[in-house]
């Protein structure tokens, strides 16, 4: 009989484990098919392995991208290790590159299924469990009406999310409805994006139906309504994208779906309302700025208020080595190998795009209004600068004699010679840049604080349902209107999000047309979910990564201007001559094909019906 491998951090077979928070246990047991629709607990089990393939960006070896953070696709950060993203993908070499982390279909047996799968390849081998589960779940014996909804409310939630996954890279797919045999008919055709949305849809609505406001405390971690709601917020806002309106053989920008962004803001407004008015004891809310760095990373709670759908840690991964590659330079990482030597850094891309404060208003750096100086460039900025970036000569850690350390990364400082000598990164160029949004001052060789807070891969929070909301009214609307009687205009959702911060009002010029609140509300978003997975993501569907891509990925030099900054213990206190640069090593090739993945060749060759995408 086929063996099915199950997380054991997931079921309960054992009269012990009822005592285990969910997702705590490590480890796989093996069942066959039957004995897995054999009683619940079997059933629950198998279902629960499609938690475990969630992707985590902050393992160090998510999708096997080895050290190079999933964000470093766009144009808010850059990698400091040579690997599969900076060296084909950056480049835009994706064809037959079937096993690659992100752009890939497959993976070896070891790894699919695992923090290590490439995303749509898990995705794939998922798509079979909720099916197996969906078709089967009813007839466990003795299963009773509240486990039956729970079980099908996860598989009806996990096709949707991993299908979800797929479209939103390949575009329109067959509809995945059935475990396939190798008696089926497999020569299926690909729908279009607005067909295959609708089964992402379809999916969450079943999930709504069935999950329960929220989990007991051993359980927390599981898919809920709320999530249900959010995923499906997303996806029609997905949908009314202008990407999202090409058919299989096109790939041009036409603008949004007005009607798919009528339906997300309609979705949008549904899970707002449901989150402000604490359904079912909830308690999601919005997080001022006072605890806006505790939205990320928490303890001894195991998630926020604000997330939503969130792959929860609770100590599963080894956080120490997936900090210490991902945001940790090498000084404070310890050790000269490369986990100590690699690390993601935001670029001046991202850094620009965080308004400047003058007065009662806020402005971007380049409104002459804001009083910006290129010398004094950290002066005055939206409060989630200093929440996200870490600057040169900004204090940060301890040194082993338990004294302040400092980054370092301008010129003449330990972190940038580190960066140029050491043979792992010797190579790439540094942005100047720390990312400050996962890391706390303990996270590092000498205080060895790194298990001190929880930290999730958050896939949807509050703060984003906000401004999709903002983004599908303006498309659908424009910036002041609200036909619908929602109660909040695409200007309000948007001043929402930025006042909790301690950020004005959007300018009074930005509302007035929707192509002018449309660019207040995409640079929005690339301050708010800054390095959470969705700048990538939103270039393409904008279809305005071309452009993008098109302009240099930019990094600072900082030079201190006293000679003998090497003596002064204070590196705080420090002066500098600040130069914006292009980071020659940060290539982005990106041509209209690059919208789309490629989907598998070999599927393509061996089928009738099934098309590749425009381009490749």
């Amino acid at each position: 009989m086929k063996k099915f491998y199950i997380c054991l951090a997931a079921t309960i077979l054992l009269s012990t484990a009822g005592c285990e928070k969910y997702l705590d246990k490590k480890g796989e047991i093996g069942l066959s098919e039957e004995d897995v629709f054999s009683r619940y607990e079997g059933v629950k089990g198998y279902l629960d392995a499609t938690y475990r393939g969630l992707l985590d960006i902050h393992d160090w070896q998510s999708q096997l991208l080895q050290r190079t953070s999933i964000n470093a696709l766009s144009d808010e950060c850059g990698s400091l290790v040579n690997n599969d993203l900076n060296q084909s993908i950056n480049i835009g070499d994706w064809l037959l590159k079937p096993n690659f982390g992100e752009i890939g279909y497959k993976a070896i047996a070891a790894d699919i299924g695992t923090e290590k799968g490439p995303v749509m390849a898990n995705a794939y081998l998922f798509l079979r469990v909720t099916n197996k589960v969906i078709e089967r779940a009813a007839s466990v014996p003795n299963i009773t009406p509240q486990q039956l909804d729970e079980i099908l409310g996860q598989a009806y939630f996990m096709r949707g999310w991993y299908y979800f996954q797929l479209i939103q890279r390949v575009g329109g797919l067959p509809i995945y409805d059935m475990a396939y045999t190798a008696n089926d008919n497999l020569d299926v055709p690909r729908k279009t994006y607005a067909e295959s949305n609708e089964f992402v849809i379809s999916n969450m609505d079943e999930a709504i139906k069935r999950l329960p406001h929220k989990w007991n405390d051993i359980e927390t971690g599981r898919a809920t309504k709320a999530a249900a709601m959010a995923v499906k917020e997303m996806a029609m806002l997905y949908a009314a994208s202008p990407l999202m309106q090409n058919n299989l053989t096109s790939t041009v920008n036409n603008g949004y779906g007005i009607p798919q962004a009528e339906r997300a803001a309609e979705y949008a407004n549904d899970m707002i309302k449901y989150a402000t008015s604490n359904a079912g004891g909830t308690n999601y809310r919005l997080m001022p700025g006072s605890e806006y760095a505790s939205i990320f990373y928490h303890s001894p709670a195991n998630n926020s208020p604000e997330e939503i759908w969130y792959n929860m840690n609770a100590g599963r991964r080894a956080q120490s080595r997936g900090l210490r590659v991902h945001y940790i330079p090498q000084y404070l990482s310890g050790g000269t190998g490369v986990d100590a030597a690699a690390f993601n850094n935001p670029s001046q891309n991202i850094v620009d795009m965080f308004e400047m404060k003058n007065g009662s208003n806020a402005y971007p750096i380049e409104d002459t209004r804001s009083g910006y100086d290129p010398q004094k460039p950290y002066l005055n900025r939206d409060p989630r600068f200093y929440d996200n970036i870490i600057v040169p000569g900004q204090k940060w850690g301890i040194n082993p004699n338990n004294t302040p350390a400092y980054q370092e990364l301008y010129v003449g400082g330990r972190d940038l010679d580190n960066v140029i000598s050491n043979t792992s990164t010797r190579r790439r160029t540094a942005s100047g840049y720390v990312s400050k949004k996962y890391i706390w001052e303990a996270a590092n060789v000498t205080a060895n604080g790194y298990d001190q807070f929880n930290l999730n891969t958050i896939y949807i929070r509050l703060a984003q349902v906000y401004l999709d909301y903002a983004e599908a009214m303006n498309e659908a609307y424009g910036p002041t209107a609200d036909p619908k009687g929602y109660g909040l205009t695409a200007e309000a959702a948007l001043n929402v999000i930025r006042n909790r911060v301690g950020m004005p009002n959007v300018l009074p010029e930005y509302v007035a047309s929707k192509e002018k609140l449309r660019d207040r509300i995409r640079n929005e978003r690339a301050v708010e979910l800054m390095f959470e997975n969705h700048r990538w993501h939103d270039l393409r569907r904008w279809m305005i990564a071309k452009d993008v891509f098109s302009k240099p990925i930019k990094g600072m030099v900082a030079t201190p201007i006293a000679a003998n900054h090497k003596t002064i213990a204070n590196k705080s206190t420090l002066q500098f001559n600040y130069r914006v640069v292009d980071l020659l090593t940060e290539i982005r090739v990106f041509q209209d094909k690059h919208y789309w993945y490629p989907v598998d060749q070999n599927q393509v060759n061996d089928q009738f019906n099934y098309v590749q995408n425009p381009g490749w």
